[in-house]
């Protein structure tokens, strides 16, 4: 959506009008605190230099509890004079700004010193009361989101520019601090009507201090979530090194990838249908999809059926280990390396590589090791002529005790095989894109706002 050039015309004609309303309304006695008028003004123009970019993208500062100050003990026409001088010392890049910060805060601020002197007048209670204070916690609430509705039309009006999204964004988080920050502010009235106007000097003080911790605070947050982001693109830039790995392999044997995706599915059925922990699951996933990577050290003739000569042998059985090395490299890979590195291991120690026996081969590695079995025997473009899932499961039970854990081998049988469908148990379709996504989505499971003070000019200025 384009700007409008008539939103300077419409901001003077507000700042008129509001101009005229703060000069009818204006009394004497608005005047008869100048201790009180400069200090608001003093403390105003302190909180307006400490802006804070929050993770959105949107300028705030903490001049809300200054203003609301104002409202309370000065009267329209001073507290136009403080928005007039804190606009002009914001320094905004263009006359439309610089007119629309000045009608914003013009409008706002007067219309929230009326409202503080009708609920002093109507009522009849005064800032000393303790029931004043929930006058001040509404006024506070009342003019911070006038002040962010005109806000955000006069920027959409001025320049097509949205920020409905950033409040979306943030809305929890800053209604939550500036409820917090209305209460002070009503604590803070009813000390100054109490004690004295030298008090705000104090409290400005803690303002400009909590300025600087806010401040503080979010830039963390930028940092962190720009450490995540940067995170998640090199992880990204990981998997597709595996990919890449992967695809390389598939172009030279066209079973690895769907044998990989088919191996992920089977292992974590396997560990859900064990009991294992949801972490657990998602783990043996991760090492199943990759399980195969270390093939890449596999000569062509290697990957076509046939004897293997002794020497070629001897190169299958280094894979878990050559596999193992190239996710080791992946950061938080140590225990999917481990994993994949045992996974041709047996039962009764005659595996490879280490010869691991029993309980030494890592849980997650002996479902493994059931699932690459079965697929590669079901496997319509297995190394071998697929067979039935009858006769694979018959040389499963067969084997079992031996070569792979005979528990795990019924609970694959009773409780996977025999509840999933057909489709599930080895077919075209399963595809290791899919299987990629779910690792991608599950990986953190096993891997071991200070919000804004206030929405104003300075948020024109960033735009």
């Amino acid at each position: 959506m384009k700007g409008s050039r008539y939103a300077p015309m419409c901001a003077f004609l507000v700042l008129a009008a509001t101009v005229a309303v703060a000069v009818a309304t204006s009394r004497a006695d608005d005047w008869n605190q100048p201790l009180i008028l400069v200090l608001v003004a003093a403390l105003a123009l302190i909180a307006d230099r400490y802006e804070v970019t929050t993770p959105t993208g949107s300028i705030v500062v903490a001049t809300h509890p200054a203003f609301v100050l104002g409202m309370v003990f000065l009267g329209p026409a001073p507290m136009l004079v403080i928005g007039a001088l804190v606009t002009v010392t914001a320094g905004a890049k263009t006359k439309a700004r610089i007119l629309g910060n000045t009608a914003v805060y013009a409008a706002f601020l007067t219309v929230g010193a009326l409202l503080a002197r009708v609920a002093h007048e109507s009522l009849g209670v005064t800032p000393s009361s303790a029931w004043f204070a929930l006058v001040v916690v509404g006024l506070f609430i009342v003019t911070w989101a006038l002040n962010v509705v005109l806000l955000a039309g006069y920027l959409r009006w001025l320049e097509g520019l949205r920020i409905d999204r950033q409040l979306a964004a943030t809305w929890r988080p800053l209604l939550s601090a500036h409820l917090a920050l209305a209460c002070a502010t009503a604590i803070l009235v009813y000390v100054v009507a109490t004690v004295g106007a030298a008090v705000i000097a104090l409290c400005g003080v803690i303002l400009v201090a909590y300025s600087r911790l806010q401040r503080d605070l979010l830039q963390a947050e930028r940092h962190a979530e720009t450490a995540r982001q940067l995170a998640a693109q090199a992880q990204e830039q990981r998997d597709g090194l595996v990919r890449i790995i992967l695809d390389f392999l598939d172009a030279r044997d066209q079973m690895t990838a769907r044998h990989s995706a088919a191996v992920a599915r089977y292992a974590r059925r396997i560990a859900e249908a064990a009991g294992r922990p949801l972490a657990e699951q998602r783990l043996v996933h991760t090492a199943a999809l990759y399980h195969d990577v270390g093939k890449v050290m596999f000569a062509d003739r290697m990957f076509k059926a046939g004897k293997l000569t002794d020497e070629e042998w001897e190169i299958v059985k280094r894979h878990p280990e050559r596999g193992a090395e190239l996710v080791g490299h992946l950061p938080n890979h140590d225990e999917v390396a481990a994993i994949i590195l045992a996974h041709h291991e047996r039962i009764d120690g005659r595996g490879y590589p280490h010869g691991l026996a029993g309980a030494d081969i890592p849980l997650l590695s002996r479902m493994i090791s059931i699932a690459d079995t079965y697929d590669v025997m079901t496997g319509r473009d297995s190394y071998r002529e697929p067979v039935s899932s009858a006769e694979a499961i018959e040389e499963l039970r067969r084997v079992s005790g031996s070569q792979l854990d005979a528990e795990l081998v019924e609970v694959f049988v009773e409780r996977v095989l025999a509840t999933e469908d057909v489709a599930f148990r080895h077919g075209d379709d399963a595809d290791f894109e899919a299987e990629l996504e779910v690792e991608r989505s599950a990986r953190g499971a096993w891997r071991p706002l200070v919000p804004p003070t206030e929405l104003a000019p300075p948020a024109l200025e960033a735009a």
